[in-house]
Order: C-alpha cells, then structure tokens, then sequence
C-alpha cells in the first residue's frame, strides 16, 4: 500500500528531518543521480546528512534533477577525494576514474 502526504505533510516531515541531521556533524557525501535511462552525474559533497546533501547540491546548481541516491563516505575513503573533485556535477567518465581512486586505491 503506497501512502502519501499531502504538500503540507511533506514540507513539515522534510524540515523534521533536516534538523534530525543539522545535529549531526558534517561529513562526506556522495549522491548519484540518474534517471530510468541514464545516469545524470555524481556528486561529492560535504554534509550533515541525505537531505542536507541533496539541498546542498540544490543551491550549489550540481543537482541535474531525476532520482537520486546517496551514502556517507567512510573516513579512509574520503581522504583520497581531492577538493576539485567535491562540490560539481561529475561525469560517468570522472565517476569511473575517482571510484577507482577514491575506493580501490591503497
């Protein structure tokens, strides 16, 4: 069974989860966004949080839209991701070259 909200609903669990996550420390993010056909970018971001990140990305104008999907970046992992590499939209060529560096590497 698919419940849904209305606006209202929506706005008001959003904003309980935003400050869920505005307790948390700032860490690294990585979200992907694709649609049913195509992948649309990744993006590294540093944040509190799943929707703090998707926010973020918002604001930053690296969000392309589509659905979105995301997780923290361990701490070992994300001491290889190199600040020109966070904070843009990146490439299904830059995701396949960093993911090779950012999580394989030694």
């Amino acid at each position: 069974m698919l419940l849904s909200m209305t606006p209202e609903q929506f706005a008001r669990r959003e904003k309980e989860l935003l400050d869920q996550e505005a307790a948390q420390p700032e860490h690294l993010m990585w979200l992907s966004f694709a649609t049913d056909d195509r992948f649309l970018g990744g993006v590294y971001v540093v944040a509190r949080g799943f929707l703090h990140a998707i926010d973020k990305a918002y604001k930053l104008g690296i969000n392309p839209g589509g659905q979105v999907q995301g997780h923290d970046v361990p701490d070992e992992n994300a001491a290889r991701v190199k600040p020109e590499w966070r904070d843009r939209l990146l490439s299904k060529a830059e995701v396949t070259k960093l993911d090779k560096i950012v999580f394989t590497a030694k």
